[in-house]
């Protein structure tokens, strides 16, 4: 996946762009509202949260109020999302009482595939994007390449009964993101501040002047220990005890994802003085396959098989531009799992000799070093000829109550949607923040399958990313993909193609209002959602918002800015996955048989089940 930067844009006044973008005509036959507008809009909206709910009844208002008077428009929304209510509405034969529709990722692809295949239910939104006062309106430049990719699909399914989604050839823009709810690192302040760790919010891309101005000496870490003199500054006097005993500064920069092993080690030293407990809750394995390229199931030119025993390295792109299998790559992403496996080993070679690539760890390696959090100590996660290794027991076995877990106070840290945020305040106040999820960073001198994380200063290690040079002599950080999984009720929206045509601009005029600046920074009052303008992370108006339950508003739109769906929505249903994910998910993580075990007796059954899946997609 694409890197997606969260870059200043233009900043001051990015809250007050407008829809008022020239479409001729507004269509004067539909019936009044309420408000004598010459247009009014019905708009149906997915239910979610109660939170969610209220923000949908702003958005409204707020339109009505202010944008509404200008376009001529008012706006009426109805709270619906079943199955039913699309596959009713929808029909050709149908007028459709709703001019917009929303809809969640896991229904979309069940209603194109098992619905309305070839029917072309669904208005493509590709040639309003072309229009520059639309794409203006709608700030299309500062929208994330895979939040748009997310609502790109065929309607009709090809010759073999596949149909291509996101990236894929031949897709269409079918819904824009409207609402978005990536998962993030929550974190209990105080307890981290019981443990002596610093916290600091610190962008990396900051970092620089921020130890000119403190006078310190902190490195691009997500969570390190220094010595007093190596770290400097305002933080030399801030110390406490490692794991090991020695006496270090601890500092967790919220702003950097930590790699895995600082991860293991805030949790490894909460469990410490906290024995029976555990360090990190997480029921998902995204962040950590997605980082080096990964996934639980890999196109490989024909059709999808189970990834997780995959043990092709990953590879890292580090010059400026590399084009693998039709696709083009720039410096820091990782090729996918059809693009990786589509190099010959002679073509593979070449690449890394030329510095073209650089290696990261497989799909396999990935998937043990999540599956160990939460094996037991006792128990193997690996067969001997994969070294035996045992679970780090920092996660629980089941996790079922992980967000009670949390909530309760009886763990740090927790990997969850954005939105549960709201959930944690009765218990837990103003003692919790976000972080973005951990992600593979290599340093140098540091590799992540040592035991104990080495401290900063100490032995000559100065805590510095890992560097492969490429073909220009430059220098590239080692570093995989921060991707995150959105919530499955992360909605798009669309026009209907049986609704009122004599309304469709005017519903275009409040889709590019309500996906655009100013819609989504009402929508994200509710703090269930999280705007899909990058810019956001520069708008000081927006940051110091009321209202805020989290204040790091920062890791949100970090982790937006590269977040995708998850397996639970790569098809139109789940059959391909309840065949073996049951085994995966119990015994597996369990510690009960290792995953060599798995893979030798599950994975035919897997690719069997897998090589149905009738929708293929290919990720930015």
């Amino acid at each position: 996946m694409k890197k997606t930067k969260i870059v200043s844009l233009i900043a001051a006044g990015v809250l007050s762009l407008g829809s008022a973008f020239g479409l001729a005509g507004c269509g004067g036959g539909a019936p009044s509202g309420q408000l004598g507008r010459g247009t009014t809009l019905y708009v149906q909206m997915i239910n979610y949260t109660v939170e969610a709910d209220k923000a949908y009844e702003r958005l409204a208002t707020v339109y009505n109020e202010t944008q509404g008077v200008e376009d001529d428009i008012e706006v009426v929304i109805d709270e619906q999302s079943s199955v039913n209510n699309y596959t009713s509405q929808l029909r050709p034969n149908v007028n459709n009482q709703y001019d917009i529709m929303t809809i969640d990722n896991m229904t979309f692809k069940e209603v194109l595939v098992e619905y309305f295949d070839g029917a072309n239910a669904i208005v493509p939104l590709d040639d309003y994007l072309d229009d520059p006062e639309f794409a203006e309106a709608l700030g299309l430049a500062d929208i994330p390449e895979t939040s748009m990719d997310m609502w790109k699909m065929t309607q009709s399914s090809d010759e073999d009964g596949f149909f291509y989604a996101g990236a894929a050839e031949g897709t269409e823009q079918l819904a824009l993101p409207f609402f978005n709810d990536p998962q993030v690192l929550f974190y209990n302040s105080q307890m981290f501040e019981e443990m002596g760790i610093n916290i600091i919010s610190v962008p990396e891309e900051d970092l620089a002047a921020y130890n000119q101005q403190h006078s310190t000496n902190l490195k691009p870490h997500g969570y390190a220990e220094y010595t007093p003199t190596a770290v400097g500054g305002d933080l030399a006097d801030k110390t406490s005890e490692n794991l090991s005993g020695k006496t270090v500064v601890k500092v967790f920069n919220n702003c950097i994802p930590m790699n895995w092993k600082e991860l293991r080690t805030v949790a490894q030293m909460y469990q410490k003085d906290n024995p029976g407990s555990y360090g990190y809750m997480s029921e998902w394995w995204f962040n950590y396959g997605w980082s080096v390229g990964g996934d639980c199931i890999g196109w490989n030119g024909d059709e999808y098989e189970l990834s997780l025993g995959d043990e092709t390295k990953g590879l890292l792109v580090i010059d400026d531009t590399l084009v693998v299998n039709g696709t083009t790559y720039y410096k820091g992403d990782v090729l996918d799992y059809e693009d990786l496996h589509s190099l010959s080993s002679g073509d593979r070679s070449k690449l890394l000799n030329e510095k073209r690539v650089t290696e990261l760890p497989s799909m396999y390696e990935a998937f043990v070093e999540f599956n160990r959090l939460g094996v037991p100590t006792t128990k193997k996660v690996t067969d001997a000829d994969h070294g035996s290794l045992d679970g780090y027991g920092i996660a629980p076995t089941t996790v079922d109550d992980r967000a009670g877990y949390f909530s309760d106070g009886k763990s740090p840290m927790l990997c969850e949607y954005y939105s549960v945020q709201n959930a944690f305040t009765a218990k837990l106040g103003g003692n919790f923040d976000i972080a973005p999820l951990a992600q593979y960073r290599e340093y140098e001198g540091d590799p992540d399958n040592s035991t104990e994380l080495k401290v900063i200063g100490e032995g000559g290690y100065t805590g510095e990313l890992a560097m492969a040079e490429n073909s220009e002599g430059e220098e590239v950080p080692i570093v995989g993909e921060a991707v995150a999984v959105t919530e499955p009720q992360t909605a798009g929206m669309f026009l209907p193609a049986n609704a009122d045509p004599s309304r469709r601009e005017a519903a275009l005029k409040y889709m590019a209002w309500v996906c655009g600046p100013e819609g989504q920074a009402i929508l994200a009052e509710g703090n269930t959602s999280v705007p899909n303008q990058t810019s956001f992370a520069e708008d000081e108006e927006f940051l110091n918002a009321e209202g805020r339950v989290t204040d790091n508003m920062y890791a949100a739109l970090f982790a937006n800015s590269n977040s995708y769906v998850g397996d639970w929505s790569y098809d139109s249903n789940d059959a391909w996955i309840t065949t073996w994910s049951t085994v995966l998910n119990t015994e597996v993580r369990e510690g009960k048989i290792t995953l060599d075990q798995f893979l030798r007796e599950r994975r035919s059954d897997a690719n069997r089940a897998i090589g149905g899946i009738g929708v293929y997609t290919k990720r930015t």
